[in-house]
């Protein structure tokens, strides 16, 4: 390796840990606020996914490249944060990317936007912390980080589902769903995404089951679930009020009452066997029980092991699926306004420093 080589490789490694720190201080300081467990996982992940891009690129470069991934997935971190939405941290899968899951479901098109958008906006942040560090430093190292994170952040703003775009135009107008669903399919056969060529080929899919076959079930039915519980009865419940031991294959109907406590707020569930009363309390936050069920009893020493069918609305939160119902989509003028300016403004601010990008990397022409 040549001296002038060697000065890059410095300056490339001092940007990237100029990089880190920055951020990486940032990020120290929020994730005690964030209360969402243990990041091994995160790191481990992040760890092989570095690892996973070093067999093919420089390892300055395949870091810069998974600490982009992290910052826009702590973008969606954070903003779950804000709205009160529980969610994971982030994990990372090789050559595909990272990925959040969210305990509950946006109750509106305008929550899952701002979600969505949290992402695209704070790896845009990162990737122009990125530029400038590589400009400074005169790194093109640092410089091709920056145009892989305002890449990356673009095409996640493509309109389909589950890309970032696909979840923010629900606050603006589902018609950009077919604007993507073309305009990205050309986009994706232009770069050869396989992966991408999937998420659309499933999003179709779905656009096409909702809106062109119209078999749709009653909203009741789509909302219904149902889960086993086993719960433990003493034989003394039954030796006491006279009654024989249900059978191992008997079923029947059991009375419940679902309600919240004031001072926890926790949802509990309480089951009701006729001529015994109360035998069980379930804690249930999952939806509004409509049918209690045995269905099943073991019978050991001193109790019962009863297997109970619970049959529950799902609470509108919990609801997953990529296409929701009408009243969802419902989002006030303004709001639309305001999420489809900030939607085009940042995907044209991330075309241009693309562009910015690139002529920065270019050696200067040789003049004479």
């Amino acid at each position: 390796m040549n001296r002038s080589n060697k000065k890059m490789g410095w300056k490339s490694l001092g940007g990237i840990l100029a990089f880190l720190a920055f951020f990486g201080g940032k990020l120290k300081f929020l994730l005690p606020l964030l209360k969402l467990g243990k990041f091994g996982g995160t790191i481990w992940s992040m760890a092989l996914m570095v690892g996973a891009y070093a067999l093919i690129y420089p390892w300055s470069f395949a870091i810069g490249v998974v600490v982009m991934i992290f910052i826009h997935e702590m973008g969606h971190v954070i903003a779950a944060k804000r709205k009160g939405i529980p969610v994971s941290a982030p994990a990372f899968i090789p050559f595909l990317g990272a990925l959040i899951t969210m305990k509950k479901q946006p109750v509106d098109a305008a929550t899952e936007a701002y979600l969505a958008f949290g992402g695209p906006l704070i790896g845009t942040v990162g990737a122009v912390a990125a530029f400038f560090l590589g400009v400074g430093l005169e790194s093109p190292v640092l410089l091709s980080i920056a145009q892989i994170g305002f890449f990356l952040n673009l095409i996640n703003l493509i309109p389909i589902h589950p890309l970032d775009g696909g979840r923010i135009v629900t606050a603006i107008s589902r018609w950009l769903w077919v604007v993507g669903l073309i305009g990205g399919l050309v986009v994706i056969i232009y770069l050869k995404a396989l992966i991408f060529l999937l998420f659309w080929a499933m999003f179709a899919w779905e656009l096409y089951k909702k809106y062109v076959r119209k078999n749709r079930a009653e909203p009741e039915e789509l909302r219904q679930s149902r889960t086993k519980v086993t719960i433990s009865v003493p034989k003394n419940y039954f030796m006491e009020s006279g009654l024989p031991f249900p059978a191992e294959a008997h079923e029947r109907d059991l009375g419940f009452v679902q309600l919240c406590t004031i001072n926890t707020k926790e949802e509990i569930c309480y089951l009701f066997y006729p001529g015994i009363g109360k035998i069980a309390e379930l804690p249930f936050p999952q939806g509004i029980v409509v049918q209690a069920r045995l269905h099943g009893t073991v019978e050991e020493s001193d109790e019962l092991k009863m297997t109970i069918l619970l049959t529950f609305v799902i609470y509108p939160e919990l609801q997953t699926g990529l296409i929701q119902s009408e009243e969802y989509y419902e989002v006030p003028v303004k709001v639309r306004w305001g999420y489809g300016i900030a939607y085009f403004g940042l995907a044209l601010f991330l075309g241009w420093m693309m562009l910015q990008t690139y002529s920065a990397i270019l050696p200067p022409p040789i003049v004479g």
